[in-house]
């Protein structure tokens, strides 16, 4: 019995051996990052006339705005004039299609996503899409055929328009308003 007992316990200590050298310690295996210290230059600050206007420092144009500051005039306006009580809360600029497009977001919970040509291709709105934005044939359709649903996303597409709505229902239609099908 005691020799069975030692043979276990060897071949016990002779697995544990190689196990741990297999690399399966992952102490061993782990890079060590080595910090490397960051010397910052003093910067010169230019002297300061103070009967002299300053100039505003411009925002990098890939940095996100937070603020209306910085979005074109056309977007703005169309805020102001379509969401009369509304405030822009925040902006995030986006360069996916080879200009500069925006998404909007409002304190009313609306989002609108603006294309490079300021005109909007978007809206979101938990609330329900400002009618504004919707053609005629597309809001004759969701009433007619679902009278209690409300669209809570309407999307501009290259051959028309997808529309999604509260019940989770997502519908396409061509550029005149037509019905097309549901969305997958």
């Amino acid at each position: 019995m005691k020799k069975m007992y030692f043979k276990v316990l060897s071949i016990g200590v002779v697995m544990f051996t190689l196990w741990s050298c297999t690399g399966n310690n992952n102490d061993a295996n782990q890079q060590q990052q080595i910090p490397v210290p960051v010397q910052e230059q003093p910067v010169q600050a230019a002297p300061v006339d103070s009967t002299m206007p300053q100039a505003q420092a411009a925002a990098p144009a890939d940095a996100p705005a937070t603020t209306a500051q910085g979005l074109p005039d056309a977007i703005t306006t169309f805020i102001k004039q379509h969401f009369p009580n509304a405030t822009i809360t925040g902006v995030e600029p986006d360069h996916d299609h080879g200009g500069l497009e925006y998404d909007v977001y409002l304190n009313d919970g609306t989002q609108i996503d603006f294309d490079a040509n300021n005109q909007w291709e978007k809206v979101e709105s938990m609330k329900g899409v400002p009618a504004f934005f919707i053609p005629k044939a597309i809001a004759s359709h969701v009433k007619g055929s679902y009278q209690n649903a409300v669209i809570t996303k309407i999307n501009k597409e290259y051959n028309g328009y997808e529309v999604e709505l509260n019940n989770g229902v997502e519908l396409r239609f061509d550029g005149s308003g037509r019905f097309m099908g549901m969305d997958d």
